[in-house]
């Protein structure tokens, strides 16, 4: 028996050593990155969207929910937090700017529903909040085709409603901005960079040679 076991552990041992210069052989190719756009760009996991709430005189606190998703897309949650606990009720374009002002968070907007600041909040996977639907705040999350309907050349504009945050709301561009600009033309974006993007460039290993 202690024969067979030495034998077992020789043979063992040559199998391990084999692995191993086959691992020495290997070398590693960087593959591309996968042409996958996340729909919409600023996907906010559901558990981290938050709802409206009122405040003790039923006023809905809708400009501090769609700031807190901006917050929360930046990988800022320990400000979205703060935020839920401290504010509630109404918000003014100057009470919401005085609040990041306060808290040194910097940020872009408009007053002119400004297309080209959308477009660079889409382009760069950021989420802005803007007037949008009578006396509301929402979060604008990007612009894209619709991916159910491959067949549909329409651009939308994608909307995260905090009424009603578990599902995005496209909108036909050309009526989003009309409508946008009715509503006020009013949007902010957190200067600050968004959560990295959901596809990476991947590693494969490979034989020499090949």
């Amino acid at each position: 028996m202690g024969k067979i076991t030495a034998a077992l552990f020789i043979i063992c041992l040559i199998a391990m050593m084999t692995g191993c210069n086959d691992i020495d052989r290997l070398t590693h190719r960087i593959e591309p990155m996968r042409a996958v756009a996340e729909v919409p760009a600023a996907n906010l996991p559901t558990s981290l969207r938050y709802r409206n709430w009122t405040d003790a005189r039923g006023s809905g606190s809708c400009v501090i929910a769609s700031s807190n998703y901006n917050h929360n897309w930046v990988g800022d949650n320990a400000t979205a937090v703060s935020w839920r606990q401290k504010y509630a009720g109404g918000q003014t374009e100057t009470s919401i700017r005085r609040k990041h002002d306060a808290e040194q968070l910097p940020y872009v907007f408009t007053r002119t529903a400004d297309a080209e600041f959308l477009k660079w909040v889409s382009r760069t996977r950021r989420s802005a909040l803007i007037w949008f639907w009578k006396n509301h705040c929402v979060n604008f999350v990007g612009f894209h085709r619709d991916p159910n309907r491959p067949t549909d050349p329409t651009m939308y504009a994608w909307l995260c409603d905090n009424n009603r945050p578990t599902q995005y709301i496209p909108i036909p561009v050309n009526e989003f901005f009309r409508r946008w600009a009715q509503d006020g033309g009013f949007g902010l974006a957190r200067e600050a960079a968004p959560v990295p993007p959901p596809l990476f460039n991947a590693v494969t290993p490979i034989p020499q040679g090949v």
